[in-house]
């Protein structure tokens, strides 16, 4: 963990980014110091939920894309809260 003072743990509940590994209970390292660029998996606030999703910043406005084809891109406003850095998967 390179900055620990803004690093935080997420568990994931659903399943819209299992197409990239993440996964319904994994534990997810996220950075807020991480500046969010277009592509990375982001957990985000959308609505007073969290989320974890795809940045697209090529989208106007941007959205947040699932990696999941059941699941749909989110195009209301957000905020991001953070990178996810690492996915750990409970055996």
């Amino acid at each position: 963990i390179k900055s620990p003072s803004s690093t935080f743990l997420f568990r994931v509940e659903g399943e819209s980014m299992t197409g990239v590994g993440i996964n319904d209970g994994d534990l997810l390292i996220v950075d807020r110091s991480i500046m969010p660029k277009h592509g990375k998996v982001v957990v985000a606030m959308v609505g007073g939920d969290m989320t974890v999703n795809r940045l697209n910043l090529k989208s106007n406005p941007p959205q947040l894309d699932p990696a999941n084809p059941h699941f749909k891109s989110i195009t209301e406003e957000f905020t991001v809260w953070g990178v996810v850095t690492s996915s750990i998967t409970e055996l």
